[in-house]
């Protein structure tokens, strides 16, 4: 079984990598920085040695580069039983006023258009499954709790959280489509909220301080939870469930009691 991952070289994406080659898949990874790949590709290769393990760099605010990774994908495989999109971007800005249209545009290709094209790209390696690919997108509580300074990042979170519905009615209209859901993991301890949090501090956005006090009392899920909890959606979880669903990573730690691997 081939996954492929976006934004796999840290945080859940990492994580989530880790666990699916321990379950038996094999992976293709997808991220900007290919050190951080293939950090990931040499661990995976000592921990997993029966394991195919590919890494594919990508500039998920070019459409070009977006819809190259779909056609090495498309070229590599036969098959996906699962797409992951874990990538994501948006800078905190210090009000509305300074809220720059080139990060904005940036977050909406990263966050909206890129999933957009990729799962479109990709759909003839997606569809005729049995059982169906499954894909996941990986939300964020930020779309629907609007906080100063956090335009850029939670809009286009908002507009991806309507594509994921937007897929799963499209998806019903085939006979042999894939399945779709969005992961909305809440705070997750990692390289990206802390760098989040410490751009925020010196912009002395209010949400900063909440967030620094949550993640230092450990008030968060680790990436490792994360990804258990996403793999159990991959997992465990029927595909009429599926289909269509927000899953809520937090409450899925705490009801299946996940401590991460």
């Amino acid at each position: 079984m081939w996954t492929l991952i976006t934004g796999a070289g840290s945080g859940i994406g990492r994580a989530l990598a880790l666990e699916l080659a321990a379950r038996g898949d094999d992976l293709i990874l997808a991220g900007r920085t290919a050190s951080k790949l293939e950090e990931v590709a040499t661990k995976l290769r000592v921990e997993a040695p029966n394991r195919e393990v590919m890494t594919l760099e990508v500039d998920l605010a070019d459409p070009a580069s977006t819809r190259n990774l779909a056609q090495q994908v498309t070229d590599a495989v036969d098959h996906l039983s699962a797409f992951v999109y874990c990538a994501g971007v948006g800078e905190p800005a210090s009000d509305f006023a300074s809220l720059g249209l080139i990060d904005f545009q940036e977050a909406l290709a990263v966050n909206v258009s890129a999933p957009m094209l990729l799962t479109q790209s990709l759909l003839p390696v997606l569809k005729g499954g049995d059982p169906a690919s499954r894909i996941v997108m990986i939300g964020a509580g930020m779309d629907k709790h609007a906080q100063p300074g956090t335009g850029s990042y939670g809009i286009s979170k908002m507009a991806l959280r309507r594509l994921v519905r937007q897929l799963s009615v499209e998806f019903d209209t085939m006979s042999d489509g894939p399945v779709v859901s969005l992961f909305q993991p809440g705070l997750v301890d990692t390289p990206g909220i802390r760098s989040h949090i410490e751009k925020a501090e010196k912009l002395e956005l209010p949400h900063a301080e909440w967030l620094a006090k949550r993640l230092e009392a450990g008030e968060c899920l680790t990436a490792e939870q994360a990804a258990s909890a996403l793999l159990f959606t991959l997992n465990q979880v029927p595909e009429s469930d599926f289909h269509g669903a927000v899953f809520n990573g937090a409450d899925l730690v705490d009801s299946l009691s996940f401590a991460g691997s």
